[in-house]
């Protein structure tokens, strides 16, 4: 096999692999949609939205842990 076959293969493995990225990133995008809460447009909807969320207790449980963590 001559360089100039191996550039060509190394180019094309180069390609499939920002091929699989792209497809790997989207699916990422689409499963993190699904946790999204819907899009709050107008100002008044935004505050009423987080006033009840305000007044709920929030605790969380001896088991929580984040990524943080």
């Amino acid at each position: 096999m001559n360089t100039n076959e191996q550039w060509k293969k190394l180019m094309l493995l180069v390609m499939k692999f920002f091929e699989l990225q792209n497809e790997l990133t989207n699916l990422r995008i689409e499963e993190m949609n699904e946790w999204e809460p819907p899009s709050i447009e107008c100002d008044a909807c935004f505050a009423k939205a987080v006033e009840e969320a305000a007044q709920g207790e929030h605790e969380f449980d001896d088991e929580f842990q984040g990524g943080w963590a």
